[in-house]
């Protein structure tokens, strides 16, 4: 009888334990997410740190032009359709008709001017949505989520609607595009830290250097206010009721001050180590998880290419159709001449044809699923930060083919790092990428240099994910304040003590120029004596 009793008192136990198992001791927030873009390169940052947090039973609202796809109880979706074409609009504000191809010879001001005004069309598609706007005529009382998180690139207005119904607001960027995001922080970072532009990035700046860069990073910072942040602000002046004077919207650089947390998606040595604010933090590779199963058909042509899979993907803006038909002819003949199959990544598969039979096309892939493949040998991309990223944790070489700025900043990294090779796209040939991929594929080195600076990029304390989860849920527990620093609210000539420089230095002026006057009062006054004595000896 004893074990019977005995077996059920067991079992009773193993139930409440697993019972209480189940059960997550975290309390559920309400959290609003707000993104605009809908590039899915641009959203799956966006995309993966939701669905993290819907797993952890927070209830998710977002507002988005890009579909997450999932049917979850705590994840609700509202879809700003159609999506907005950012980069097409970015095209057409550049004036350009053709493609992207045309883009990439845009000069760097023309770029950043066409990109404040998609940003603008762009946030003001978003707010007249009527979505949006039956979100923002909530009162006060209904408007009850504990967090707000916004996508940051060229959307600064978003961070009103944190603002003006007064809940801590967490920035997401995906990476220092062309030292964007140091206008938050510019409060606290000496512009010799910040070279312009990217290539000439050398410890040893000598003056005549210095003098230029800070030159240029003055320029570029009053570029980004006047044709950026203005615009922006009258969008916040437009949809944003100030009735209220407990709720007065600050202006766009108020505003990123009391940004709760900005979420930085970089990470060492992607980044060169500078001074950052407290609120800003790196998680670089958020994006990236552990590997999922992959596509039957995916998975079987990766299981029976023998000789190894090269794996390419230009980028969502990369069309096929607009590939110039050189530049095509140059990929098919380089593919044909190796035994490697070739899976390639492109929006409008339908718009390429003539393929070699060891390619395979496709409309999207997961990609950091793809990498983590053991049959790939070789990733063939454009340079972004976001598949830089993926190439490096995967451990996967990489040839790159970049064709914009910050891409070209990025592949200098693949240079440097000794991971990969970059070849000029505009101008390459059939002998330059036959010699890249022959160099890539046989040469170990790059094997060996990229698992060293994955583990330099994997090695912290957190996961990129895990810190940025860490500090969502320390703004929940304590909010914003703790994070705030006095810095960011300080002048910019009184942070850098300009001004007492300035006074410093009439102070030295004044000085030596009373001296000087006193000097020269008193030399008038001992000449004047000396010509006196001197008539007085030649009267004697």
């Amino acid at each position: 009888m004893a074990q019977p009793q005995l077996l059920r008192t067991y079992f009773i136990i193993m139930a409440i334990f697993l019972c209480f198992g189940m059960i997550h001791w975290t309390d559920s927030a309400k959290i609003l997410g707000l993104f605009p873009h809908s590039s899915e390169s641009h959203f799956v940052l966006m995309r993966t740190f939701m669905l993290e947090l819907a797993s952890r039973e927070h209830n998710i609202t977002l507002y988005t032009g890009h579909r997450l796809d999932e049917r979850l109880e705590n994840l609700q979706e509202h879809i700003i359709e159609p999506e907005y074409k950012f980069w097409q609009e970015v095209q057409k504000q550049s004036g350009i008709k053709d493609n992207v191809f045309e883009l990439s010879k845009v000069t760097t001001n023309r770029l950043e001017t066409s990109l404040a005004s998609a940003g603008f069309n762009l946030m003001e598609y978003f707010f007249s949505n009527h979505k949006v706007q039956k979100l923002l005529k909530l009162p006060a009382d209904e408007f009850n989520y504990d967090i707000i998180i916004v996508d940051l690139f060229y959307t600064e207005s978003l961070m009103a609607v944190g603002s003006f119904f007064d809940v801590p607001t967490i920035g997401i960027i995906n990476s220092d595009f062309l030292n964007y995001m140091d206008n938050i922080q510019d409060n606290t970072v000496p512009a010799a830290c910040l070279p312009y532009p990217w290539k000439h990035l050398n410890k040893n700046f000598g003056f005549w250097q210095r003098l230029n860069n800070i030159r240029q990073c003055l320029s570029k910072r009053e570029k980004l206010r006047r044709e950026h942040y203005t615009e922006q602000e009258k969008l916040i002046k437009k949809y944003f009721s100030k009735n209220d004077a407990n709720r007065m919207l600050a202006s766009i650089p108020n505003l990123l001050a009391n940004l709760a947390v900005l979420l930085v998606n970089n990470y060492i040595p992607l980044t060169t180590p500078r001074p950052v604010l407290t609120n800003m933090i790196s998680v670089g590779g958020m994006q990236i998880r552990s590997p999922r199963a992959l596509p039957w058909h995916v998975k079987r042509f990766l299981d029976e290419s023998r000789s190894g899979v090269i794996y390419m993907h230009l980028g969502d803006h990369h069309l096929c159709s607009t590939i110039p038909k050189d530049q095509l002819l140059i990929l098919f003949k380089a593919f044909k001449a190796h035994s490697e199959r070739v899976l390639w990544t492109c929006h409008d598969v339908e718009s390429l044809h003539g393929l070699p039979d060891t390619v395979l096309l496709q409309h999207m892939v997961p990609q950091t699923d793809i990498l983590a493949h053991p049959h790939v040998k070789l990733f063939i991309m454009s340079g972004d930060l976001l598949g830089l990223q993926e190439g490096i944790v995967r451990m996967t070489p990489m040839l790159a083919l970049p064709l914009f700025e910050n891409e070209f900043k990025n592949t200098e990294l693949v240079e440097k790092l000794k991971i990969g090779i970059r070849l000029d796209y505009m101008n390459m040939t059939t002998e330059s990428l036959q010699w890249a991929l022959k160099t890539l594929i046989g040469n170990e080195d790059f094997v060996l240099n990229i698992r060293k600076v994955s583990k330099m990029f994997r090695d912290r304390p957190l996961g990129g994910l895990a810190t940025a989860i860490f500090w969502l849920d320390y703004i929940l527990q304590y909010g914003a304040t703790p994070l705030h620093s006095p810095m960011v609210i300080i002048p910019l000539k009184e942070l850098h003590l300009q001004d007492l420089f300035v006074y410093y230095f009439v102070l030295l002026i004044v000085i030596i120029s009373t001296v000087a006057v006193v000097v020269w009062y008193a030399g008038k006054i001992l000449w004047k004596k000396h010509q006196t004595r001197k008539l007085f000896s030649k009267l004697n």
